[in-house]
């Protein structure tokens, strides 16, 4: 539906979209204003596709997800020392240097 609407709209398929033009067609389904009388379109983003796609982003890239930490690089994430409670404290609000390059499961096994 998405797909197809975007299509309409635009003429580009959902794929050609810039990332502004992307993130305004986003809002609109979050806002459910492109639902119908068939398909809750706003419900179905807003209680399982982004729920779904911020854990994802928060994935440590060992399970098969996040591929080279770009998520992580991208939110300025640091990966597993985000759990370090005095790095959480101390940084609360400000860019954590660990962040620069994020570290993985993987990295301390």
């Amino acid at each position: 539906m998405l797909r197809r609407e975007a299509q309409q709209r635009t003429g580009k398929a959902i794929e050609q979209f810039e990332a502004a033009p992307l993130d305004a067609l986003l809002q609109e389904v979050a806002a459910g204003r492109m639902d119908d009388e068939r398909y809750a379109l706003g419900a179905w983003f807003n209680d399982f596709f982004y729920p779904l796609f911020v854990q994802a982003c928060f994935a440590d890239p060992m399970y098969g997800g996040n591929r080279d930490k770009a998520f992580w690089r991208a939110m300025g994430f640091p990966g597993l020392p985000a759990f370090h409670g005095r790095n959480v404290v101390q940084f609360r609000g400000l860019p954590f240097p660990g962040a620069a390059k994020p570290q993985s499961i993987e990295d301390f096994s």
